[in-house]
């Protein structure tokens, strides 16, 4: 099973931002899975990551929250598709 969170920021695009938050999620066990942002430059960018604990998605989100970052979550991010699925 897998957690992860999005973090939201506004336009325009930081690459150096992202690198930042990227980095200090490494560190904290998470990677980043997916990148969106409008091509029309004005919606903001969306950065999604992915930690295979529960505890280090929440301390991650957290850091970034005590940072002034918009964070949604962490969920649930469903089973290892590799994993058994447990039926009844």
């Amino acid at each position: 099973m897998s957690f992860m969170f999005e973090v939201y920021y506004r336009p325009p695009t930081d690459a150096r931002r992202e690198a930042a938050l990227t980095e200090r999620v490494a560190n904290l066990g998470g990677r980043l899975t997916f990148r969106e942002a409008a091509e029309d430059g004005r919606r903001g960018v969306c950065l999604t990551y992915e930690f295979d604990g529960q505890l280090q998605a929440e301390t991650a989100a957290a850091a970034l929250r005590a940072q002034g970052e918009h964070v949604e979550g962490p969920v649930d991010y469903g089973s290892d598709p590799a994993e058994p699925v447990a039926t009844s």
